[in-house]
């Protein structure tokens, strides 16, 4: 069960947090909004990525595979034209469900089975998924628009404001739900899986129905970031969403905000996408890509436990003086 005391005096700072990020539109011009709805995005899609693989130590390879799977459905049954045979228009109400539902059956579909393996085998045969996945989306040019993707896809709202709130509480609904249960007797379980699967298999518990839950709940959040972050920005390709570029922005997210925490890939998404519009004009592609990558590894190799294990150590360091300076009172 979840420990709700110690939520609901966690939850300030969840509230504190919405607030600052719900005024920033007052103060700060739309580009910087723009940056901040594709930081939002990546914040998802890297907590996605870290409920299954953070939590349960079984790093996929394949994770593209559910957001471009969610993305490619609603986006062909909401394209208004251009496929042969003609079809029938659906509106975003109806194929965005569809896409996040697309994402969790076709996730339990190909990855579930392979969840009986470890290691390395897990992480090939999720890459092996997107690969194909990749190709299919190329094959099938006449519904998917093969290599350009589709384009003029209907937005679900304009101007960067908007989207910006739109994405933000996304964002924060996400965050606050995952966080929950990573809070609760299933996330320990989760993080006792990614420690050592055996002991907790021969305690009676069934790792693979924990697996399961992990991966149903990432696959969800993997849709739900995919169908948004596809019509928001009215379109897709097999280039964009299965690229090699955006499979390790969500993993580099991931590792350098702190892997099994929840918190750390919003800062991991955050970091990684300013640094990345930031340096845009400075170094081009591969630069940029090495660039953000060494800063990444020096994080990780002087701070294993990331922007939140910084974060952790700076709060437990005031909390620690506080009490300091609270013995000290009661003494004098």
């Amino acid at each position: 069960m979840v420990n709700w005391i110690t939520s609901v005096k966690s939850f300030r700072w969840w509230l504190v947090a919405i607030v600052v990020m719900m005024v920033l539109p007052f103060i700060v011009p739309p580009s910087f909004l723009r940056i901040c709805i594709m930081a939002n995005f990546m914040a998802i899609f890297a907590m996605s990525w870290d409920m299954m693989s953070g939590y349960t130590g079984y790093v996929s390879f394949g994770h593209p595979f559910l957001i471009g799977l969610a993305g490619y459905v609603s986006a062909m049954l909401s394209h208004q034209g251009g496929f042969q045979p003609p079809h029938i228009v659906l509106p975003l109400y109806v194929t965005m469900p569809l896409g996040i539902a697309a994402a969790v059956g076709g996730g339990m579909l190909f990855f579930l089975p392979s969840m009986r393996v470890r290691g390395p085998y897990f992480s090939l045969i999720s890459l092996a998924f997107l690969m194909i996945l990749s190709r299919i989306m190329i094959a099938a040019g006449a519904m998917t628009g093969g290599d350009r993707g589709l384009t003029s896809l209907p937005y679900l709202v304009t101007g960067a404001v908007n989207n910006y709130w739109l994405s933000t509480g996304i964002m924060f609904a996400v965050a606050i739900g995952l966080w929950l249960v990573a809070r609760s007797d299933v996330g320990h379980v989760l993080k006792a899986i990614r420690m050592d699967e055996d002991v907790v298999e021969s305690s009676g518990l069934s790792t693979y129905r924990f697996k399961r839950f992990a991966f149903i709940l990432s696959a969800i959040t993997a849709g739900i970031g995919g169908v948004f972050y596809t019509h928001y920005m009215g379109s897709i390709s097999p280039a964009g969403a299965f690229d090699y570029i955006f499979l390790l922005n969500i993993i580099v997210s991931t590792v350098v905000g702190g892997m099994g925490t929840i918190l750390g890939p919003i800062f991991g998404g955050y970091f990684i996408t300013f640094f990345t519009e930031s340096t845009r004009t400075l170094l081009e592609g591969a630069w940029r890509f090495m660039a953000y990558s060494l800063v990444a590894l020096a994080i990780v190799y002087f701070r294993p436990g990331g922007f939140y294990g910084i974060v952790h150590d700076i709060a437990a360091w005031f909390r620690a003086k506080r009490r300091g300076g609270l013995q000290y009172d009661q003494v004098t």
